[in-house]
């Protein structure tokens, strides 16, 4: 018996239960607090009026451009090289605002926060018409377009994603009153061609305005064509937000 008591005490068993010799867990301690840290809203963007808003008291369209990766960085000159802001340099004159932001970082998607803030301003300092703001984006900012239609839903009336791509689970937040039309290329092997069509198919299983063209070409040359589209022209300004509308209205 003795050389069993002596085996379990070498072992380190304690046999007596000791309450004093029992410690309680620590418990957790999450403190609630807010950030009061601001983000500079320090995006560069070009902004295109028309020629006679000087002139007029109307309210406007504003469409939103968000370009490809190519334009990304600091310097603003290179976003006139491609997209919307290239029709316009070669001397566009149309009856709509145009915003064309560029996204400071040359390998991650667009600060879509920061876009929302520079709409908004331009809401605020210029003659928007609220139920026709129209977000078009090419690419990486493709992926900004369908990121700020489910971000932001009540701001815009339609959108054009151009050979971009997303998350289809959010889909359902997209405005019920938006329209949308998706262009891609079938010979793209940047952002394949599928990115678009599991995201249009879930707009159209959510029973959304949605059109879907694809047409038999690459990444680059889906923009161009994209923007030449007379027709998709045609149908962006028949697009309007009524909630918008009525609220600008009271």
């Amino acid at each position: 018996m003795l050389r069993y008591l002596f085996s379990v005490a070498a072992l380190g068993v304690v046999a007596i239960w000791n309450p004093a010799l029992v410690v309680a867990p620590v418990k957790a301690d999450q403190v609630a607090m807010t950030s009061d840290a601001n983000i500079p809203n320090d995006l560069n963007y070009l902004l295109y009026t028309p020629e006679d808003y000087e002139t007029s008291e109307e309210s406007y369209p504003l469409v939103v451009w968000l370009h490809g990766g190519g334009q990304s960085g600091d310097n603003i000159d290179d976003v006139r090289s491609s997209g919307l802001p290239k029709i316009i340099e070669q001397g566009l004159d149309a009856p709509f605002l145009a915003v064309s932001p560029q996204n400071p970082s040359e390998q991650l998607l667009y600060p879509i926060e920061k876009v929302k803030n520079v709409v908004d301003e331009l809401m605020s300092e210029y003659r928007v018409d609220p139920s026709r703001i129209y977000l078009m984006g090419y690419s990486r900012g493709g992926f900004g377009a369908w990121a700020m239609a489910q971000q932001y839903p009540e701001t815009f009336a339609a959108v054009v994603p151009i050979a971009g791509g997303g998350v289809r689970h959010y889909l359902n937040r997209t405005n019920e009153q938006a329209a949308f039309w998706v262009f891609h290329g079938s010979e793209d092997d940047v952002i394949p061609l599928s990115d678009s069509v599991v995201l249009y198919e879930r707009l159209k299983s959510l029973d959304r305005d949605a059109r879907l063209t694809v047409l038999d070409t690459d990444h680059e040359e889906i923009e161009v064509l994209a923007l030449n589209n007379k027709e998709m022209w045609d149908w962006l300004f028949q697009q309007r937000l009524e909630a918008a509308s009525s609220t600008s209205a009271e």
